[in-house]
C-alpha cells in the first residue's frame, strides 16, 4: 500500500510541479493526497485495524503525518537549494524519508493495538 500512496504523492507533486505551483505548496497538497490514502488503506488493509476508528487514532495518525510533512518539506529545501539537487530527485530522496517515518509510526503508535 505504500508504494500507492507514494505514486499518488509524487505524481501529484510533479503535475503541480509541471504546472508551476510554489514546490512547498505542491508538496503540502501532495502529501495530503498520499496522507488520505494512507489511512484508509492502512487501517482497513495493512494493519488489518477492525472495528470504529476512534477520534484518539485519528488524531495520532495526524499528528505523526504533520511531522513527517515538517521534516520532508525542510528536507526538499535542503536539498534542493543548500545541495543543488534537481527538484525531482530531491522528491524522491525526501519520499524515502517520509515512507520510513510513516510505517514506523503507523505500525507502533497510530494502529498498535
Amino acid at each position: 500500500m505504500g508504494g500507492l500512496n507514494t505514486a499518488i504523492d509524487f505524481f501529484v507533486f510533479s503535475f503541480l510541479s509541471y504546472l508551476g505551483v510554489y514546490y512547498i505548496i505542491a508538496q503540502c497538497v501532495s502529501y495530503g493526497y498520499g496522507v488520505l490514502n494512507s489511512y484508509l488503506l492502512n487501517k482497513t488493509w495493512t494493519f488489518q485495524h477492525q472495528g470504529k476508528t476512534s477520534k484518539y487514532e485519528f488524531f495520532k495518525f495526524i499528528v505523526l503525518n504533520v511531522f513527517a510533512l515538517i521534516i520532508t518539506s525542510f528536507l526538499l529545501t535542503v536539498f534542493h537549494y543548500k545541495f543543488n539537487i534537481s527538484l525531482p530527485y530531491s522528491k524522491i530522496l525526501v519520499t524515502v524519508v517520509s515512507v520510513g517515518l510513516n510505517y514506523i509510526g503507523t505500525r507502533f503508535w497510530v494502529f498498535n493495538p
